[in-house]
């Protein structure tokens, strides 16, 4: 479908800003063409793809990142935005932020190892996640809100599933992912702007998507979201082309 479009001046041609974190960027094991992003790029090179995708995001980047979020939204003034935050922010973690910063600068590795004792101890904690859920939703509401107001269109990939191999290190990574989820569900009902997309949605072998650590997608779960995205982008950019 994607040969068949036409961009009506260069002035109209459509521009879609990726913010999301590790899971769309490449890897030593992952070159950038078979990340999502880069798949998009070569399916649809009529749209100026501009990723700003960074390891380690929150949604706090969203409202945050250079002039009140500026970096996130405005000075690049996108026609779509395709989002995937949320792992980082909802994974249970074994120590609060406040506390790991402390603890992570003990000399001799200390902080490792106490972190390491903790794990083994006690587990990881839903409590300690780095984006609480009412954050998350606040933060996503924040930055939808400024998207409507700029006339572009968002389209946000959920969390995806947990593999067994990270479900296996995190037990609680399931129901973290569920609720974190349902507010991206809830806030697609208020927000028209809006379209979630669950690009694993009743899949049932997930694990051969993603590379050795169960976390990172590899080559093939790279194009699984970018075959679920490319008619979506399609769909939200029709009124800056001729198809």
């Amino acid at each position: 479908m994607s040969s068949i479009i036409s961009v009506v001046g260069k002035s109209l041609r459509p521009r879609g800003l990726i913010v999301a974190d590790s899971l769309a960027l490449p890897r030593d094991d992952v070159a950038y063409e078979h990340t999502w992003p880069g798949m998009l790029e070569e399916r649809l090179p009529a749209i100026t793809w501009i990723n700003r995708a960074q390891r380690l995001s929150t949604s706090e980047r969203l409202n945050d990142e250079g002039n009140q979020g500026a970096d996130c939204l405005e000075f690049y003034n996108p026609d779509l935005v395709v989002l995937q935050l949320g792992i980082c922010d909802c994974s249970p973690r074994v120590l609060h932020k406040r506390t790991a910063a402390y603890v992570y600068r003990l000399p001799f590795g200390l902080g490792w190892r106490l972190s390491s004792w903790l794990e083994a101890w006690r587990g990881r904690k839903a409590s300690n996640c780095l984006v609480p859920l009412a954050a998350y939703e606040r933060n996503l509401r924040g930055y939808l809100v400024r998207a409507a107001a700029h006339d572009a269109r968002v389209i946000a990939l959920s969390t995806l599933p947990a593999s067994r191999r990270l479900a296996s290190k995190n037990p609680h990574i399931g129901q973290q992912i569920d609720a974190y989820n349902a507010v991206l569900d809830r806030l697609a009902a208020q927000f028209p702007c809006l379209r979630v997309l669950h690009p694993f949605l009743d899949m049932t072998l997930i694990d051969e998507l993603f590379v050795d650590d169960g976390y990172h997608l590899n080559e093939q779960g790279a194009r699984c979201i970018a075959a679920a995205l490319e008619p979506l982008v399609l769909e939200a950019l029709e009124r800056h082309m001729i198809v």
